[in-house]
């Protein structure tokens, strides 16, 4: 059941918002000046926020900034008697999903903002969902993984696993694979093995017996720095465990995700000039 957060200060605009989507299977919370309608927002988390601009205590552009700020996620439609082109603009701009300037309201025209927002939230929370993102994440790591042999390898050779891959990754990797082979799972690649925990040890191995310096050798030409690298992966890493615990996926972290694969694929694609 969606939940609804309708802020207004006059008692009779809030009995006639909750009597327009009564017929609606909607979960109907009420606030009636800004400190309440942000501490409700806070608390409760609604689907949508109904929100009246001139309102007591705080103004209603002030909760709209804040609450954009405290969840960017949560829709808002802002409706009042006293807008104008301005306003509209200024509201619109500090994160307000439609604009209702027509006071008293009419029915149609609430239900159908209503329902479009909450329907076009609906399909944004499926395109940045937990599956959306463990697939995105899933196909960079394997991308990751092709990455890293193909750069060890032009540089080790045919020695690359022997050579460029820390002990411990490599135990940890092959007794993986005998766990899947005892499973009769498929046997992959060794270096399929390892995940997003194991990409920064991989890039930053050093063996001064050895003359092993993979960093300075092998990726320092790829990436800005170590301090980028290893903090996009550990990001990674972080979102990985997040989506397997599951915790819920929200719309800034996939942000997140997106642009820092993005930003890693072009830096994957060709050595910094």
């Amino acid at each position: 059941m969606k939940k609804i957060l309708i802020v207004d200060d006059t008692p009779d605009n809030i009995k006639l918002l909750k009597a327009f989507l009564a017929g609606e299977d909607y979960d109907i919370i009420t606030a009636q000046d800004g400190e309440e309608a942000l501490e409700k927002a806070f608390s409760e988390r609604p689907d949508l926020i109904l929100l009246d601009l001139m309102l007591p205590k705080i103004s209603g552009l002030e909760v709209l900034k804040r609450v954009k700020e405290h969840d960017p996620d949560i829709p808002i439609v802002v409706l009042t008697a006293y807008g104008s082109e301005e306003t509209a603009v200024q509201t619109l701009r500090s994160g307000a999903e439609d604009y209702l300037i027509n006071k008293p309201l009419r029915k149609d025209e609430v239900v159908t903002a209503v329902k479009n927002i909450l329907s076009k939230q609906d399909k944004k929370k499926k395109s940045h969902s937990n599956a959306a993102a463990y697939e995105l994440l899933s196909s960079f790591e394997e991308e990751f993984n092709i990455f890293l042999q193909k750069t060890l390898n032009k540089y080790y050779g045919n020695e690359w696993w022997d050579n460029g891959i820390p002990p411990y990754v490599k135990t940890k990797c092959e007794q993986r694979r005998t766990n899947a082979q005892l499973r009769k799972k498929i046997t992959m690649p060794l270096l399929f093995y390892s995940d997003f925990s194991f990409y920064v040890p991989i890039i930053l191995y050093k063996n001064e017996f050895e003359g092993v310096d993979n960093w300075r050798n092998v990726f320092e030409p790829y990436f800005i720095n170590i301090g980028w690298i290893k903090a996009r992966l550990i990001e990674l890493n972080h979102i990985r465990n997040d989506i397997a615990h599951p915790k819920p996926m929200t719309e800034l972290h996939f942000n997140k995700l997106e642009l820092f694969i993005k930003e890693m694929r072009e830096y994957m694609g060709g050595k910094r000039k």
